[in-house]
């Protein structure tokens, strides 16, 4: 039972690990800054690298499908 908790705890560790690296890329890729704790759980942050991702998918070239 322990190493069942043990091999979940260092699974979830390192899946919050990378998702915290992903979103921090993705807010300093769109945002042009770097991030902080504070900003990873900012609604106004994440409204704004939304906004600011759209803008950058509009202005690229067309795509057809």
């Amino acid at each position: 039972m322990l190493y069942i908790f043990l091999a979940i705890l260092i699974v979830t560790s390192v899946s919050a690990w990378i998702l915290n690296m992903r979103m921090r890329r993705r807010i300093k890729n769109a945002l042009g800054g770097d991030s902080s704790k504070a900003n990873l759980t900012s609604l106004n942050t994440w409204m704004t690298v939304d906004e600011a991702e759209k803008r950058k998918s509009e202005s690229g070239p067309l795509n057809p499908k």
